[in-house]
């Protein structure tokens, strides 16, 4: 295939012009584009990699879900350019995202909050469908104007029996991983942090397991906020006051240009007058639509690669959204060929179109990394090589050894995916 920024200018499905390569995220990339009625959208790309079926099971899947906290999918289809098969997804823009902002500084309590009750419902409708997210993370939570979104074009179907509840509980640890950077930028509670309640005790049973979605929601409700008094005040219940939590009309703040900015101290944040995110949505718009859609934290996502495969049968077309050239599994095909179809997990670093060029980069790796054990591996015998690293291993082994990867210093987009047998 060519280099996405080539694809610029050119159309998918005869409807989606690429105006603009917005950010390659492994095998995948995402460009600004138009909808039919000329609203601006982003489109991702997916490079076919003999998961067509389930990724588009999975999109057909998300866009049955009304939920206002999940970013809408509007089309989705399958396309080929320069003779790559690719998948396509439409998505509605964002005007920023939490990792842009936690870049910069930590959020209020208040903002925190909105994050918080934002994303509860987002995932209680996941979960509630069989799908599971397991991509919780800054980089992925959106503020789509004033509403705090998550992204939902990297879901998978949740397995059955015990191992759900296991995945489930997972995107509940990472919901609090969420929450604790909102308020300290940091992933790991450090002994003696000081969180402000409600956050206190739902980062700390959130990471611990002891809390699952409901008693986090139940935190969240305004009732169960603390009611904080001076002994004054409280000494004199005629002027005592309860200071219990309102949801904020305003969501997660978005960040304004370096010249336009109204730099303030997190400490000195009680004394604004205007609410900083008012400043900023003056220049909204005009500086991030689309431009900082996605954009990386250090901790990227995993690509839709590393998710199970479903049957070869396709998902059937949606007036809105549109399924392109595919027609809906049946749960019997899925389940008969979630089993049976592919064997081989593997960790993809780099893909070249000529083998000497792979081949180059591997030895490159195994010079200076040879615990990797990187391999030249094209799927199909030819036409496309992809450099892998660890040979061939189970999912959870694939998982394990691209953090390893990654912290040996490969590419944060390096990604895990099952590939059939009979790839070469």
């Amino acid at each position: 295939m060519q280099l996405w920024n080539e694809y610029e200018g050119r159309t998918i499905d005869g409807q989606f012009p690429l105006k603009k390569l917005l950010e390659p995220e492994g095998r995948s990339a995402f460009f600004s584009t138009t909808t039919s009625s000329g609203a601006p959208a982003v489109l991702r790309l997916i490079e076919a990699h003999f998961d067509e079926p389930e990724i588009l099971a999975r999109w057909n899947a998300v866009t049955k879900i009304d939920q206002t906290n999940l970013i809408k999918i509007s089309n989705f289809g399958q396309s080929t350019l320069d003779e790559t098969a690719l998948l396509y997804a439409v998505m509605e823009p964002a005007d920023a995202s939490l990792a842009d902002i936690l870049k910069e500084r930590a959020l209020s309590t208040k903002e925190t909050m909105q994050v918080a009750t934002s994303l509860v419902p987002a995932l209680k409708a996941l979960h509630a469908n069989d799908l599971v997210h397991e991509h919780l993370e800054p980089a992925n939570v959106l503020a789509v104007g004033e509403v705090v979104k998550l992204r939902s074009d990297c879901i998978r179907e949740a397995p059955e029996g015990a191992e759900a509840n296991e995945v489930k509980a997972r995107d509940v640890r990472d919901l609090a991983t969420v929450l604790l950077q909102c308020l300290t930028r940091q992933r790991r509670l450090s002994p003696g942090t000081d969180l402000p309640a409600p956050f206190r005790e739902i980062v700390t049973n959130g990471l611990s397991g002891a809390w699952g979605l409901p008693e986090i929601a139940a935190a969240l409700e305004p009732s169960s906020a603390p009611r904080q008094q001076t002994t004054a005040a409280a000494e004199d219940s005629s002027t005592a006051k309860s200071t219990t939590y309102t949801p904020p009309t305003a969501s997660m703040p978005v960040r304004s240009s370096a010249a336009d900015r109204v730099t303030v101290p997190i400490e000195e944040e009680k004394r604004r007058v205007i609410p900083w995110t008012t400043i900023a949505a003056a220049v909204i718009l005009a500086i991030f639509i689309g431009w900082h859609f996605l954009h990386k934290s250090p901790a990227p996502i995993p690509t839709l690669a590393t998710m199970p495969e479903q049957s070869p049968s396709s998902v059937a077309a949606a007036s809105n959204p549109t399924a392109t050239t595919a027609t809906s599994p049946t749960p019997a095909a899925t389940a008969a060929s979630a089993s049976t179809a592919r064997t081989q997990w593997r960790v993809v670093a780099y893909t070249y179109n000529h083998e000497d060029q792979a081949k180059a980069k591997a030895a490159l790796i195994a010079s200076q990394h040879a615990f990797l054990n990187p391999e030249v591996f094209s799927p199909k015998g030819h036409g496309r090589y992809l450099v892998t690293i660890g040979g061939v291993m189970s999912r959870n082994e694939a998982l394990a050894f691209r953090k390893r990867a990654r912290a040996a210093g490969l590419p944060r987009d390096t990604y895990a995916q099952n590939f059939p047998a009979a790839a070469r």
